[in-house]
């Protein structure tokens, strides 16, 4: 930017010195036929001629830098075409990186409630499985329990046994006895 600004400003002040040459070009020869002498004539020609030179160096290199500003607006047009497009794929970007970011906040906020979620599940499991330890004392002592009971009914059955085993022995004797207090009796 800073050169387009000092390419314009070599600009005017060469069509200035075109203008003060040319100025001084007819300026020259206005003043050669009013009557001055020969040498001065000579003199004045020979400014003209040094004059028209330049003039057509200035004109020359005033063609040259219309032609170079020519060329440097063509790429200007093209980096602001290219800074458009870069300028596009910026915003373009940074949506991508607006979208990544906003995805990426999701995934932590879901990580964080499956983490929660999995410290509350290994929680639970750990006072099931304090449970689990519990009920099986529970089941251990009532087998315990449950066999204690089973050697008590069996020592019970086994009394009941020989409780029937002598009632029985009594109620035969007791037959006994009838029968032999009848035969006594009879007699």
């Amino acid at each position: 930017m800073k050169n387009h600004v000092q390419e314009r400003q070599k600009n005017k002040d060469m069509t200035t010195r075109l203008l003060i040459l040319e100025f001084l070009a007819v300026l020259a020869c206005l003043l050669v036929p009013i009557g001055c002498e020969d040498k001065d004539k000579k003199k004045a020609l020979a400014e003209a001629a040094e004059a028209k030179i330049l003039l057509a160096k200035v004109k020359a290199d005033l063609s040259k830098a219309k032609n170079k500003i020519a060329d440097l607006e063509e790429e200007l047009e093209a980096i602001k075409e290219i800074h458009d497009e870069l300028q596009k794929q910026v915003e373009q970007r940074a949506g991508e990186r607006d979208t990544a970011i906003a995805v990426a906040e999701q995934t932590l906020a879901k990580i964080k409630d499956l983490t929660a979620q999995s410290d509350g599940q290994v929680e639970s499991v750990g006072i099931l499985h304090n449970e689990i330890e519990q009920l099986k004392a529970v089941i251990e002592s009532q087998r315990t329990t449950i066999a204690e009971q089973q050697a008590a009914i069996e020592e019970m059955q086994k009394i009941i046994e020989q409780q029937q085993e002598t009632t029985e022995e009594q109620q035969e004797n007791a037959e006994k006895q009838e029968q032999t207090t009848e035969a006594v009796e009879e007699q």
